[in-house]
């Protein structure tokens, strides 16, 4: 049987995990996309039928209001440029919501909902991307600011994220721990 003192240190080291969890969980930072991965925004082949093809680069993610998609591309031959969804299956350029042309764009997803986007001169070519953006499962912030773009599209990474869970494995595996030491 433990003494009151080891209770006592136990409750203590428990309610300090359980506070760090709640901290760390209401401070989780957004996902940073770098869209295309290493090649940035340009067309981007498929090895397997040599076509352009951007839903396979998102397939895999899950995109969640709060992130941040990152657009790195040249700027005398790609452009950026958000359109409606009609806009989107026609490739029709006339009403854009919103034309980057700077080389380097980060769009915040801001709202649930579809987000789609083009390259003026390469959509017929299939280099747009449609966006499924779903409701964050905690508060979010603001994600950190970004620095100015690397010198080399090579070293951009695919995504950064902070596991949302670590914290609370991390909390409950002290807390074995302090529990097996205790007892």
């Amino acid at each position: 049987m433990a003494s009151l003192q080891q209770q006592t240190s136990l409750v203590i080291i428990l309610m300090m995990m359980m506070m760090i969890t709640f901290f760390h969980i209401s401070s989780v930072r957004a996902t940073v996309y770098f869209v295309g991965g290493p090649n940035g925004w340009t067309p981007m082949f498929d090895t397997n039928s040599l076509t352009l093809d951007y839903t396979e680069w998102q397939s895999p993610r899950t995109f969640q209001v709060g992130d941040t998609l990152v657009f790195h591309y040249h700027p005398n031959e790609d452009n950026l440029i958000q359109v409606t969804h009609q806009d989107f299956e026609r490739c029709n350029l006339d009403s854009p919501i919103n034309l980057y042309i700077s080389g380097y764009t980060k769009i915040i997803l801001d709202k649930v909902g579809h987000y789609y986007f083009l390259c003026g001169y390469h959509c017929s070519q299939e280099q747009k991307l449609e966006i499924i953006v779903n409701p964050s499962p905690f508060p979010t912030t603001a994600p950190p600011p970004l620095s100015m773009p690397p010198t080399s599209q090579s070293n951009l990474p695919t995504s950064t994220a902070v596991n949302k869970y670590s914290s609370i494995f991390i909390s409950i595996f002290i807390m074995a721990l302090a529990y097996v030491f205790l007892y």
